[in-house]
């Protein structure tokens, strides 16, 4: 079944959906079978290795995928142009090497032990998901290299309303939402925001992740490291729809191999101005992006769409 069928139903019917299919075991899916049958041997491994193994990886498609290595530099020349050309090098590199540990996250997720998974991380703010059991609630996070891992260990603390891209190869996607269903996570195709809104409305948590550059069309084009980024208000329609409480989910690997989410609650959040509540909802990316500049996702092309009259920056 094709990806744009898949868009029109319901999360519930989605799920049901994922069944296997006799075709997943033709020579076309083979490559696929293959790196899954990878990402359940490097799930067993210890820590050190996995992230041995990632980091090498990352570095590998640093030298031999140039398009998306020019696309995170250019990226970085246009968030950090205090740094020099060396300096931003070294962090495009960087952030390969965290991409690549991303590769074999998603094992961990998906077969990894429970116990083992919950006991690499960290929270804080954990006080803030106590104050708001049983109301409203829309987390907001950015795309950054261990995003599967933060938010399905956040999972663990609330039950969220996930909207989501359904994928396009239908093995994939079986295998992702079978995997993902051992948590407490429910995933709503993207094409449903009624059915979103209307879980947050009834008391549930949503999570959504409204950083990236969908083009023109329902965006507003708001500051994001000092430069206009099409963004679409995403975070403040829902919110204001639902009557939802927004808290800002920070996540990302710490330098001593933990895992860490940090939990902020927006303040006179959602306002009445659209632009002003995505500024905010921007500003906070940023800080965060400031704090661990190699784990945000450098790769994708942030600042595809332009105002009217501007030149791509993407060449």
């Amino acid at each position: 079944m094709g990806g744009s069928k898949l868009q029109r139903r319901s999360s519930d019917e989605h799920l049901a959906a994922q069944r296997f299919r006799w075709q997943f075991l033709t020579p076309r899916y083979w490559l696929l079978w293959l790196w899954f049958a990878v990402l359940w041997l490097v799930s067993q491994l210890p820590y050190c290795c996995v992230r041995a193994i990632g980091r090498a990886a990352g570095l590998v498609l640093f030298r031999v995928v140039p398009a998306r290595r020019r696309v995170a530099l250019r990226n970085l020349a246009l968030c950090f142009p205090e740094l020099s050309e060396t300096e931003r090098w070294h962090l495009a590199r960087e952030h390969f090497a965290s991409a690549g540990f991303t590769l074999f996250e998603s094992g961990w997720v998906w077969w990894g032990s429970r116990k083992r998974f919950e006991a690499f991380f960290d929270i804080q703010g954990a006080e803030i998901l106590e104050a708001l059991t049983g109301k409203p609630v829309l987390f907001f996070g950015l795309h950054n290299t261990c995003v599967e891992m933060a938010y399905a260990y956040l999972s663990l603390q609330r039950p969220l309303n996930v909207l989501f891209r359904v994928n396009n190869n239908p093995l994939w996607e079986y295998m992702a939402t079978r995997s993902r269903s051992r948590y407490q996570v429910r995933l709503i195709p993207r094409k449903q925001v009624p059915e979103f809104i209307a879980r947050l409305s009834a008391g549930e948590a949503g999570l959504i992740a409204a950083d990236q550059d969908l083009g023109r069309k329902r965006s507003l084009f708001v500051p994001f490291f000092g430069v206009e980024a099409a963004t679409v208000p995403s975070v403040h329609e829902f919110a204001r729809a639902a009557c939802a409480q927004v808290v800002f989910a920070e996540a990302f690997r710490a330098g001593n191999g933990r895992y860490v989410v940090r939990l902020k609650l927006l303040q006179n959040f959602p306002s009445n101005d659209p632009l002003a509540d995505t500024r905010t909802m921007n500003l906070c990316i940023e800080e965060s992006v400031r704090r661990h500049p190699e784990q945000y996702l450098w790769m994708h092309k942030r600042f595809k769409t332009r105002p009217k009259g501007e030149a791509c920056f993407y060449q």
